[in-house]
């Protein structure tokens, strides 16, 4: 291909553009080039140009087609340089500098740099109290502070504006700076300021003004959210929520050392309330800076009414974050680069110490004084916050992309329409926002559809950005290729993160098995971002805020991204984060790009609070957000899209004039119809997604053809064993029907070879891994029958990284059966085939619920433990997945009930599942739970709500605990569940009805006021789960054998400590015609992967042969077993340390 390339750089980008290009192409002007290249080639240019891109930095692509025509085909740096057809202007008129074209919008952008600066000059007050001082020079003596430093600041900027309106505390600011005011403003805070004592610690908010408010809660949240930290203030209670702030709130919610006063000796509390050497107030730099700022903020006219601040969520917090990234970044810098003119020589207090200076000297080395600090802090935040909307803009974008905007091939046409849906209304939806939801089938194109919607949503001439988040590491590394592929999206534009070097190492081997050896005080200067793992080699950021942001480059890759691929844990911090500034990198991002939450249902009921917070900030900060999945209920998209809406009337309030929103921009996609409109109320936009999926049940329901068959098999326990205590009995009836079932769905089910053998290949799903290991035992044991051999493979969550990659690896090839020649190549079935004599080999993976999700595998059949409902649907979409071939019989068997139903537990249909304590069932035989639902597995049943009635919500008066009545509908239970779960939109008589009192609508509540502290996001955390352990299977010299460690990091060379004796090696013996599906043991799964790699056993066990196990609680220690093909199980055996 003949190419032409026009740079229209600047400065040194002029430069280093003319090194790549001079390199690949001949120079036919001073700024153009033209070559015949090959498209690897042209991807190769794009790529280096990127890499040294600048924001002087533009150059367009054209594709010569023909002696009349030429293709427009990229830019990379500044696309305003260009119009969408490449064409440089030869004119241009400038905006009024006044109004920059990134600051339409951002109407408070003066509050909130108001707002960060002042908050920076009073931030670190506290650090002046004599206890910190001497804790400084490493003299206190204290192991702490009764009270933190952010506490004892947030006292006395209390005793400064107490009692007076924002004009008037901010005009005696304006004037401290001169003569004697300082002192005396000292005099009256000192004078005026309240001495905390245990339970006596009233509010700090009770008097304060609007932007006093504001200040306040920043001092106090800059290093974490507020949250109840002692005894006396764990039974907060959430019905008063709304009071919190000005009643409850105390010092107990800073620190917990406040209930520990009297193990404090009285002279350690009176030097924590003391300043020998003043605060500073007294600091003539200080008051220089501060009456600079308080001026400019007496000059904000939207200063000038009574608008709560605190509560406008846009405004708090990027205040919060503007102030937590300025602190972070003045406090890293070495000492040399602290600014001198910030010091008063004669204020003489310290804010912090230089770490490496200390260690090295072995005394306390200062680095900032803190009057210098303080104005550092606001100065930088306060340039920080006035940037920040330009910070989109500048940042690298997807735009005069083909491939997402040219035709679909004929079975993906559905897509063009949805992305000329979306197109027509892209320019409203920058205003008024975006919530959309894609709901078309499984094998329709979803993945490549939502980029596409997002692409059309966005500025053509700006580009577009957008975030995947997916529930899953392996949907990540999916969804990655996927865009690589289909949208030829280079590693320069497309981000993957994946939580560690060593899975993107193990998913490069496996998907390219010839693939080359790849290449291998001062809390505030913590680095936020560590556990981040970025794999982006793309443009950096080279805009205004750079000189804030280099010091982390995965925060530059992680925000310079156009396309960003994660699990949603890694955005999930933007409203969990409660300490440290772990939500900086999630909510700049959402701020400068698009979401898309793929397959959101999937989660379990205790994170959809959480999910819904992640919605509701991703509205507040502007983005558009589209939801994909085919199995969506309705009470889900309702509480989404309300906690969308009032995320977005911050964003709007904060950011136009006019303030209020008066619409969104809703769509609905799906591969039968595209529906885009303005939704004015939250009526309109419940009867329009109604009447959406009516019509996706009519279609679904036209299509005849049906896939998966349920059908219910009872579990017979053997009356003479059901007294014996432990629950061998139970697992031994299981396995047998499990062990009956397999032979007859094999007999039903399977493809012929062409010597007339029989195969087929199926899935037993369990719902827990340690119960599952007791079946898969008993399973071992029973012989087949004749002329059947069983051919098994465990497979879940807890197996060593390199292991459990081989098991996918290898299930992924022999399940991936579109072309159904296929299953007959694969070394397993071959290999089975020849070792066997048997006419039937049956292929038996046995799982837990990691093979409903994540995996595009295609069975033959499969058997289930249930859980839910929606797990049933789930597994069956695992069924006759790539084939699509209809059934004669059934081809999903269901046991009628699942263990903790066998053994008689209260609550049987839990973790997972959606029974509780709270919401039962009636029963746990599926034969009364169940109506029909297994006839024609299908999403209707999830994506329709059943009729309830009010006794579905109605208290069981008999029942001493608050709870409700139990019901006999899986359906109803799911569906109740999540109602309660995410808050009913009509509040009901508690006194008759059942409310939970931390559903997820509390969040987004006006009224609550919920995000100023981390009290709810402390009760309703995203996946909630006990302290890990990490353990490693490895050898620690060429010689050894493979054992369990645990990796000391403290030591300059990594120690492995041997932990054979909490990981236990056990054995098991299959029967005669019993096999192992993958015979390959841990050891040659290392072998084999260090020979690909280059590298020896020791090195590859070390880096890919380590998994995270619950850590055992305080006196106890966990013993743990192994076995190369079971995995890593729990014995029930625990002991005292003691003894």
């Amino acid at each position: 291909m003949m190419v032409t390339f026009v740079s229209q750089c600047e400065k040194n980008a002029l430069k280093k553009t003319r090194r790549v290009l001079d390199a690949f192409a001949n120079r036919i002007g001073d700024n153009t080039w033209q070559t015949i290249i090959t498209e690897d080639g042209l991807l190769t240019v794009k790529k280096m140009l990127r890499q040294t891109a600048s924001k002087s930095t533009a150059v367009s692509c054209h594709w010569i087609r023909s002696r009349s025509r030429s293709q427009f085909l990229w830019v990379v740096g500044n696309r305003l340089k260009f119009n969408t057809e490449g064409v440089v202007p030869v004119n241009r008129t400038r905006l009024n500098l006044d109004h920059k074209e990134w600051e339409n919008g951002w109407d408070k952008l003066e509050v909130i740099a108001n707002a960060t600066s002042i908050a920076g000059l009073f931030h670190d007050f506290g650090k002046a109290n004599d206890l910190f001082q001497a804790k400084l020079k490493g003299i206190s003596g204290a192991k702490g502070e009764p009270y933190r430093h952010e506490w004892i600041s947030l006292r006395l900027f209390e005793a400064f504006v107490k009692g007076k309106s924002d004009q008037e505390w901010l005009g005696e600011l304006s004037e401290i700076d001169r003569s004697e005011n300082g002192t005396n403003t000292e005099s009256y805070v000192l004078n005026n300021l309240h001495h905390d004592n245990g339970a006596n610690s009233p509010s700090p908010f009770k008097s304060l003004t609007p932007f006093a408010s504001l200040v306040a809660w920043l001092i106090v949240s800059h290093h974490r959210l507020p949250l109840p930290q002692t005894k006396r203030t764990q039974n907060v209670v959430n019905e008063n929520m709304k009071n919190w702030l000005t009643g409850v709130f105390n010092c107990d919610w800073n620190s917990s050392n406040a209930e520990q006063l009297d193990q404090i000796g009285n002279d350690t509390i009176i030097k924590n309330w003391t300043f020998s050497q003043g605060t500073p107030f007294i600091s003539k730099t200080w008051q220089k800076q501060a009456s600079k700022l308080a001026y400019r903020a007496l000059k904000n006219t939207k200063l000038n009414h009574d608008q709560e601040l605190l509560k406008q969520r846009f405004v708090a917090h990027l205040s919060r974050l503007s102030l937590m990234l300025s602190d972070h970044y003045y406090s890293s810098l070495e000492a040399e680069r602290s600014q001198l003119e910030w010091r008063d020589n004669d204020y003489l207090p310290k804010a912090n110490t230089d770490r490496k200076a200390t260690q090295l000297e072995g005394r306390a080395v200062f680095k900032q004084q803190l009057d210098e600090h303080n104005i550092g802090v606001a100065h930088n935040a306060m340039h920080f916050a006035l940037n920040l909307p330009a910070l989109k803009y500048a940042l690298p974008a997807i735009g005069q992309h083909k491939l997402f905007s040219r035709t679909a091939p004929k079975k993906f046409a559905w897509q063009d329409k949805a992305y000329k849906a979306a197109k027509e209304y892209a320019r409203l939806s920058e205003k008024q926002g975006f919530f959309g939801i894609n709901m078309a089938s499984t094998g329709c194109g979803k993945t490549i559809a939502n980029a596409r919607i997002m692409y059309a949503l966005a500025d053509e001439r700006e580009g577009c950005r957008f975030s995947v988040a997916v529930g899953l590491r392996t949907l990540t590394l999916q969804t990655g290729d996927s865009y690589r592929d289909l949208l030829k999206l280079g590693d320069d534009e497309l981000a993957v993160l994946i939580g560690s070097q060593a899975v993107k190492t193990l998913h490069q081997v496996n998907k390219e098995s010839n693939k080359e050896k790849p290449s291998s005080g001062s809390e505030s200067s913590d680095d936020f971002f560590e556990q981040l793992f970025i794999s982006y080699d793309g443009q950096i950021y080279d805009g205004r805020l750079k000189h804030w942001l280099k010091g982390n480059p995965k925060l530059e890759q992680l925000l310079s991204a156009p396309v960003v691929v994660s699990t949603i844990d890694h955005l999930m911090p933007a409203t969990e984060s409660l300490r440290g500034g772990k939500q900086i990198a999630p909510m700049l991002r959402l701020l400068t790009s698009d979401l898309i939450l793929d397959e959101p249902d999937d989660f379990s009921l205790e994170d959809l609070p959480a999910l819904c917070r992640l919605v509701n900030w991703a509205g507040m900060l502007g983005s558009r957000v589209l939801l994909s999945s085919a199995t969506l209920p309705p009470s889900l998209i309702n509480a989404l899209y309300h906690a969308y809406l009032a995320g977005r009337k911050h964003f709007n309030e904060a950011n136009f004039p006019e303030g209020e929103l008066q619409s969104v921009v809703c769509g609905w996609f799906d591969e039968n119809k595209s529906h885009v409109t303005e939704i004015k109320s939250s009526d309109a936009f419940t009867e329009e997604n109604e009447i959406f999926v009516q019509k996706r049940i009519k279609k679904l329901n036209e299509n005849k053809k049906v896939l998966r068959k349920g059908e219910l098999v009872p579990v017979h326990l053997d009356d003479e064993l059901s007294d014996k205590k432990d629950e061998s009995h139970i697992y031994q009836s299981v396995a047998a029907t499990i062990h009956e079932q397999i032979h007859k769905l094999h007999d039903s089910h399977h493809v012929k070879h062409s010597s007339c053998r029989k195969v087929s290949c199926g899935v037993v799903r369990m719902a827990n891994i340690d119960p599952m290991i007791n079946v898969m035992k008993c399973l071992s044991e029973m012989r087949p029958q004749e002329d059947y051999s069983i051919h098994f493979c465990v497979y879940h969550s807890q197996f060593p990284l390199a292991v459990r990659s081989h098991k996918e690896n290898r299930l992924d090839n022999t399940l991936t059966r579109y072309d159904s020649e296929q299953l007959w190549q694969q070394p397993e079935i071959i290999d089975a085939l020849n070792k066997t004599t048997t006419v039937n080999n049956i292929f038996v993976v046995v799982g837990t619920s990691v093979v409903e999700v994540g995996r595009d595998h295609d069975y033959d059949w499969g058997i289930a433990e249930p859980s839910s409902l929606r797990a049933l649907i789930q597994l069956a979409g695992r069924i006759q997945r790539h084939r699509q071939q209809e059934p004669s019989s059934s081809n999903l068997m269901v046991l009628n009930k699942n263990i903790r139903a066998l053994r008689g537990d209260t609550t049987a249909y839990c973790k997972p599942g959606f029974e509780s304590e709270d919401l039962p069932l009636s029963t746990h035989d599926l034969n009364e739970l169940l109506n029909g639902e297994l006839e024609s597995i299908s999403a209707i049943s999830r994506i329709k709500e059943p009729s309830f009635s009010q006794k579905d919500f109605c208290l069981d008066k008999t029942s001493k605990n608050k709870k409700a009545k139990g019901i006999d509908s899986f359906s109803v239970q799911e569906h109740r569940a999540l109602k309660l779960t995410l808050g009913l939109e009509n509040k009901l008589n508690r006194d008759v009805f059942f409310q939970k009192d931390d559903e997820a609508c509390l969040w987004w509540s006006s009224d609550n006021h919920a995000d100023w502290n981390g009290e709810f996001i402390n009760q309703t955390r995203f996946r909630k789960s006990d302290l890990q352990e990490e353990f490693i299977l490895c050898k620690t010299d060429e010689w050894g054998d493979l054992g369990w460690h645990q990796k000391d990091t403290t030591q300059k060379k990594w120690v492995f400590t041997p932990q054979n004796h909490r990981v236990v090696t056990q054995s098991i013996e299959l029967s005669e015609g019993n096999y192992w599906w993958m015979n390959a043991d841990a050891e040659t799964i290392y072998s084999n992967l260090a020979e690909q790699l280059e590298q020896t056993i020791e090195i590859t066990g070390q880096y890919f042969g380590a998994i995270s196990l619950r850590a055992a609680k305080e006196g106890q220690e966990l013993i743990w077993n192994w076995h190369d093909q079971l995995g890593i199980y729990q014995t029930k055996i625990t002991r005292n340390n003691n003894g």
